[in-house]
């Protein structure tokens, strides 16, 4: 087994973790008094960690000669809860000292999501262009295979979607060559939406649209619902072109039980508390985009035609 290596940022983000775990306990004072134990040397180590982080660390660069006022905002809250902390910890208020220190701890991490590392940021970009490609090629296979089959006016519209998409796709790799990854990934959705498009109307005859104005409430709901059933009908196809883990398949399954069950009791109240059916659809559809993302296919939070 490797080593782990932490780094500065890592080690803030633990400690901010446990600053939540901590200030997430009851209030009572007995459990104050046996649960926020703190010894002289895990803070002089936090306040030692802090202070690298506030100014010898590449996020203090970063932040000092990015153009964010809000990251620069929180540092220097943080310094002056580290300095604060200092202070009180020298007068032998450990407690005291920890809980500004864990304030300290956040304050950092909320700079921190402001100035993302451009290395951290490149990586996961790497690895959110191999998940879309992947999602583009089974739909792309998906689509083609069904191609034969199709009437004559949506073979037509697959075949001009798949020629789209394909352009995208090629798009996407000269962009990924150049090490342009965030273009490369939106040139990929952009492909996705398009064969999720073409998925929807062939298994429900209608595209999917997400702006869109409505008359009513009742317009409103019919047209989610749809949307709503055309990613269900997904799934399968996603199990089917995936192939997931046996854990991978029990966790959409699950998605698939609370989206079904949010659904049906959206429908059930819609008659009397619209608002509400609204939005227990909108979050059974949410689910059912991670039961699809769990079964390996990337589904945008957004879809609409392009």
């Amino acid at each position: 087994m490797g080593r782990l290596f932490l780094t500065p940022a890592a080690l803030v983000l633990a400690s901010a973790q446990l600053a939540w775990a901590q200030d997430a306990a009851p209030q009572h004072p007995a459990f104050r008094e046996a649960g926020r134990q703190v010894s002289p040397q895990q803070v002089e180590q936090k306040l030692a960690m802090l202070e690298r982080m506030l100014n010898h660390s590449p996020l203090a660069a970063r932040i000092a000669n990015g153009q964010s006022e809000e990251a620069r905002q929180h540092f220097g809250r943080a310094r002056d809860l580290v300095h604060h902390a200092r202070r009180v910890n020298g007068e032998g208020d450990t407690r005291a000292a920890d809980t500004l220190l864990n304030e300290a701890i956040a304050a950092v991490s909320k700079a921190q999501q402001l100035v993302p590392d451009p290395g951290v940021q490149q990586a996961a970009e790497r690895a959110r262009y191999a998940q879309l490609e992947d999602s583009v090629a089974a739909l792309r296979r998906t689509a083609q295979i069904a191609l034969p089959n199709a009437q004559p006016a949506r073979k037509a519209e697959s075949e001009q979607a798949l020629r789209a998409a394909e352009a995208l796709v090629e798009q996407a790799v000269a962009e990924a060559k150049a090490d342009k990854y965030i273009e490369a990934n939106r040139t990929l959705n952009r492909a996705l939406m398009m064969l999720l498009n073409d998925a929807s109307q062939r298994l429900a005859g209608q595209t999917i649209v997400y702006d869109h104005r409505f008359a009513s409430r009742r317009e409103e709901f019919d047209f989610e619902l749809e949307r709503h059933r055309s990613l269900e009908r997904l799934v399968p196809l996603a199990l089917l072109e995936f192939r997931p883990s046996p854990e991978a398949r029990a966790l959409v399954d699950r998605h698939v039980g609370q989206a079904r069950e949010l659904r049906e009791r959206g429908e059930a109240q819609f008659a009397r508390d619209p608002t509400a059916a609204l939005h227990d659809l909108a979050e059974a559809t949410e689910i059912l985009r991670r039961a699809l993302q769990a079964a390996g296919l990337a589904v945008p939070q957004s879809m609409s035609t392009q």
